[in-house]
């Protein structure tokens, strides 16, 4: 039917965007994509700092870190890893992009005091 088509359509354009921001993927804090930003060996992962629901923006927006698998592993794990990259993406976009209030209302949450 055409709902269907429509459907399968809207999850193809949508599955297609990510795609294409997975494949061009950049971080705003590292020019090496190829070495592990915290222990620098090989990168395995391209983590965005913001994930669940904001992975797509973290993308878009250069939030975007290499790590190797154990870093990755431990960067899902610690709480306080990823508090410093939740504060250090704050403070970029407030420095880089826009204002705190946009901030906000893009990734839903202030980590700044």
């Amino acid at each position: 039917s055409a709902k269907h088509n429509l459907k399968n359509t809207t999850l193809h354009n949508k599955s297609a965007k990510l795609a294409r921001l997975e494949r061009n993927r950049f971080s705003v804090f590292n020019d090496n994509l190829e070495h592990c930003i915290i222990c620098k060996r090989k990168k395995e992962h391209l983590h965005e700092i913001f994930f669940g629901s904001n992975r797509q923006k973290s993308m878009q927006y250069g939030f975007v870190i290499p790590l190797c698998h154990e870093c990755h592993i431990e960067m899902h794990r610690n709480k306080e890893w990823q508090e410093y990259w939740h504060v250090k993406g704050q403070k970029y976009w407030e420095r880089d992009i826009d204002t705190r209030e946009e901030f906000i209302k893009t990734f839903g949450k202030n980590y700044l005091p």
